[in-house]
């Protein structure tokens, strides 16, 4: 009955759902520490106090927790509510199980996993660019510089983002990727500055040039500006991309999908094809990000969803830096426990 009841949910109301896991585990934070701070609240929580603060005075208008001096407490209605909860939770729980055995199994930062098989319905992978949203806007705070990648999901993250309290710059983590305007990361970048009241910067240069044209791009002031935002930015957004798919969308000759095929591809992340192994055959030239940038990174937030990416995915664990946090979908999660 809960797994019908949480199915239709999601689809007529996912929000509705979202709420409920975060008030979840608000009153479940409290109920273990009270009383308790905003502050260590907020840091045990991973959420930032503005957040937190909405939260709470919500929680506290509908009785269910109390805030004298000492801190915040849950009442005996949030007890009840909690208790009444906890089938229900159960059910939705399980996704956050399967995220624990793969944080205890690949060794990432975190795991975060929508329902389902996001190649079945447009509308999960609208689920799984809002979560990426919601998460990402968690980890935010003032100054942070955010390289991007291109790709339909990284433009649907957008439409879920909303004005931030925080300064935030965005920048290009590539150059042009043959991608259609409205998804290459300078399009992006834009999109989601506009979204949170940040500031992005562009980067005129075009993906997959010559060596020498390479050299000379990246001796421009301007290209040279974001080269360096991107090696000192704090966190990285990108896509998972099956090789095969991301090639024909770049509108790459035969030759070079033959040379693919021989290597053995089977993905493709911010420029780089990789095999089923995790090592790179090809990479475009380009200016941007660079693979050896991500370790030092605070995230770096890494997407994918549908059957069809599983191998990629499965073949991208081999070397996802350990500061990763994974958005997927059930199909892909269920996957990559049983390889």
């Amino acid at each position: 009955m809960w797994q019908k009841l949480l199915d239709i949910q999601k689809r007529i109301a996912p929000e509705v759902v979202l709420e409920l896991q975060k008030r979840s585990s608000i009153l479940k934070q409290i109920e273990a520490h009270q009383p308790i701070g905003r502050r260590t609240l907020s840091r045990k929580l991973n959420m930032t106090e503005r957040v937190l603060r909405k939260e709470v005075d919500s929680l506290y208008a509908l009785g269910l927790i109390d805030i004298d001096k000492k801190g915040i407490s849950i009442s005996q209605s949030g007890i009840e509510v909690l208790r009444d909860l906890s089938p229900y939770m159960t059910t939705l729980d399980r996704r956050t199980d399967l995220a624990r055995r793969l944080r205890d199994k690949y060794g990432l930062q975190d795991f975060f996993i929508i329902r389902g098989d996001a190649d079945e319905s447009p509308e999960l992978q609208q689920e799984l660019a809002k979560l990426m949203a919601e998460e990402f806007q968690k980890m935010l705070f003032d100054g942070a510089v955010i390289s991007v990648t291109g790709g339909s999901t990284m433009a649907n993250v957008g439409k879920y983002l909303h004005p931030a309290d925080e300064k935030l710059l965005f920048v290009p983590a590539r150059g042009g990727l043959g991608e259609e305007l409205g998804n290459q990361a300078n399009s992006i970048a834009s999109r989601l500055a506009s979204a949170t009241g940040g500031e992005h910067k562009v980067l005129y240069a075009p993906d997959n040039v010559g060596e020498s044209a390479l050299e000379s791009l990246k001796a421009e002031p301007s290209v040279k500006e974001i080269a360096e935002l991107n090696q000192q930015s704090h966190y990285v957004i990108h896509g998972i991309g099956e090789a095969f798919t991301m090639a024909e969308r770049r509108n790459v000759d035969d030759e070079t999908l033959a040379g693919l095929k021989d290597s053995g591809a089977v993905g493709e992340t911010f420029g780089y094809y990789f095999d089923k192994e995790g090592d790179i055959v090809r990479k475009v030239k380009t200016i941007g990000l660079q693979l050896e940038d991500l370790e030092s990174k605070k995230a770096i937030l890494a997407v994918a969803g549908g059957s069809s990416k599983k191998e990629a995915v499965r073949a991208y664990m081999k070397m996802a830096p350990r500061n990763t946090v994974l958005f997927i979908d059930e199909t892909i999660a269920e996957f990559l426990l049983d390889s």
